[in-house]
């Protein structure tokens, strides 16, 4: 009988043996899985082992070759081929930063999709010498479909571990620009308690209660102006929580939606087609053994009203 051998690398250390063979061929099930290992058709080091081995950096895999033979790696393309460029603002071995574009989702939330995540996937395997063979990007925070603007994917499995942590003890600071309605003319800093809206109709959105989870962000003014007889304001907003949909939920329960944003009371109108402008400009970082600069920081798009360019 054929087998292929596969050699595991640093990324791979710790992880169970089942959960990493389900990349060979996504379509064998667990119960395959074991029944292959019971019957020595996949080996360790050429020996037998459990479902739950932990893995080792430079373990030897050996797979039965009819297992994975027909299992085919689908790539991005066609309509979507005009996404696949990429605007990298850092990278090392354990980060890629991405400037990512408004109107393309972090995770594919359609068929056909390309995501954010594919694309850089797709970068990671072209650019990067990968040893692992479970290890793949991820994200590492999130940014909504039209949220434009700064977001980290690890490149690495310590650079992972390190976001996590950090994010967990709120050591990595998030900026980010937006468009409101309203005059808003002082610095504001909202606390608000965010929970899943059970009741909103056609939108997956939240909502402030009191027995959700503590959200903290920061609003200063940068400039007011009118159009159309609508007061606006550009705010650049802190974060201290990472929430979902928190500046856009919070924003809107204090009397300044954003502009736009349906989902929350904004206006929609001609000049913003039911488009809100949400930017995450700048993300700072604790000190660190793993390359990441105390700072990075972009230019947003420019938001030409006329045409609400974004």
């Amino acid at each position: 009988m054929d087998f292929l051998d596969f050699k595991t690398g640093a990324d791979d250390n710790g992880r169970r043996l089942d959960k990493v063979l389900r990349i060979f061929n996504a379509s064998l099930s667990l119960a395959q899985i074991y029944k292959a290992l019971r019957k020595g058709l996949i080996k360790v080091n050429n020996k037998k082992s459990q479902p739950d081995y932990r893995i080792n950096d430079g373990d030897i895999i050996s797979i039965a070759k009819f297992l994975i033979e027909n299992n085919e790696k689908i790539e991005p393309s066609g309509k979507n081929a005009l996404n696949s460029e990429l605007e990298i603002v850092f990278k090392n071995e354990n980060f890629i930063i991405v400037n990512k574009p408004a109107g393309i989702n972090i995770h594919p939330a359609a068929k056909n999709e390309v995501s954010l995540t594919e694309l850089v996937n797709a970068y990671y395997s072209k650019n990067y010498k990968n040893d692992s063979l479970a290890f793949k990007p991820g994200p590492l925070h999130r940014l909504d479909k039209m949220t434009s603007g700064l977001i980290c994917f690890s490149a690495s499995y310590e650079g992972a571990k390190w976001f996590s942590k950090n994010m967990q003890e709120h050591g990595i600071k998030k900026t980010y620009k937006a468009i409101v309605q309203g005059k808003m003319t002082k610095k504001q800093e909202w606390v608000d308690s965010l929970q899943k809206d059970e009741d909103s109709q056609g939108y997956h959105t939240v909502k402030i209660t009191e027995e959700g989870k503590k959200s903290i962000t920061t609003a200063i003014p940068l400039k007011t102006f009118a159009l159309n007889g609508q007061e606006l304001t550009e705010v650049e907003f802190g974060i201290q929580t990472g929430r979902q949909h928190q500046i856009r939920a919070q924003s809107s329960y204090h009397g300044f939606p954003l502009w736009g944003d349906t989902a929350y009371g904004g206006k929609k109108d001609s000049y913003n087609g039911g488009r809100y402008y949400l930017c995450a400009c700048k993300l700072e970082f604790p000190p660190n053994e793993l390359g990441l600069p105390q700072k990075i920081e972009i230019e947003c798009p420019s938001c030409d009203i006329k045409n609400f360019n974004i």
